[in-house]
């Protein structure tokens, strides 16, 4: 038995340490990359652009890092040259990065028309392999059929509940994403029993037509009841109905 042991002692003794597996970047092809598609409101709100990002994206083999580049350029497929601001340049990825977004301008106006579109091309890749080489830029119109937003109206709430909502609804569905801003302004000289809304963001989804502005109120129940207004403003698409409605807090004594 003693022999035997040894033998075994030996034998383990001579196995070869097995080294952790390591990657090697010299097994690394080129990333793949590609451009998605962007899908938006064109926007009505006066002189200015809506901001149509457009996702571009490398994808590695594991352990591997994305290492090159790839030039960007705006087509027109039905849009004219007053539609957008035109868009050129080069992205290049040196780490582990993986996204990143090109944000082409997109010209608001009031006036009715058909849904548009534009591209955004890839093109000239250095150590990339192109995938998707076009993305589309759809531009909904916001002006026919009218978007407009509007507050649902005034609000009496209690402390306890612990936060005011004022709901918002659009005039039809939305067919992107709208998103708009609100603010709480404060009546009266009695400091606040909630916490002010400098720049609160509602987001009524594709297909819904309701969103909500939340305030939060303060728990205490010796103070006062209040009186504030809750604004909306700044859509990204059509225009604002109602905007301003009054808020009162109630508190349980």
């Amino acid at each position: 038995m003693r022999a035997l042991l040894l033998a075994a002692a030996a034998v383990a003794v001579a196995l070869p340490v097995v080294p952790a597996q390591t990657w090697s970047t010299a097994a690394c092809g080129p990333a793949a990359v590609s451009v998605g598609d962007y899908r938006q409101y064109e926007g009505t709100g006066g002189p200015g652009t809506t901001g149509f990002a457009f996702a571009v994206t490398v994808a590695t083999d594991p352990g591997c890092t994305a290492t090159g580049s790839v030039n960007y350029v705006t087509e027109h497929i039905t849009t004219t040259p007053s539609d957008i601001v035109a868009a050129s340049g080069t992205l290049t990825w040196t780490d582990s990065t993986t996204a990143t977004a090109v944000v082409v301008g997109v010209v608001r106006d009031s006036a009715p028309e058909p849904e548009e579109a534009f591209a955004l091309r890839l093109y000239g890749a250095q150590n990339l392999v192109i995938t998707r080489d076009r993305g589309r830029g759809q531009i909904i119109d916001d002006d026919l059929p009218p978007v407009e937003t509007s507050l649902d109206g005034g609000k009496i709430c209690w402390r306890y509940e612990g936060t005011a909502e004022v709901g918002v609804h659009t005039s039809t569905p939305a067919r992107a994403p709208i998103t708009l801003h609100y603010r709480t302004i404060h009546i009266g000289n009695n400091p606040p029993g909630y916490y002010p809304v400098k720049d609160g963001l509602i987001t009524i989804p594709t297909g819904s037509t309701r969103g909500t502005a939340t305030i939060r109120l303060k728990p205490d129940q010796s103070l006062p009841d209040d009186q504030f207004y809750v604004e909306i403003f700044s859509p990204s698409a059509g225009t604002l109905g109602l905007s301003k409605v009054p808020v009162t807090v109630k508190s349980k004594r």
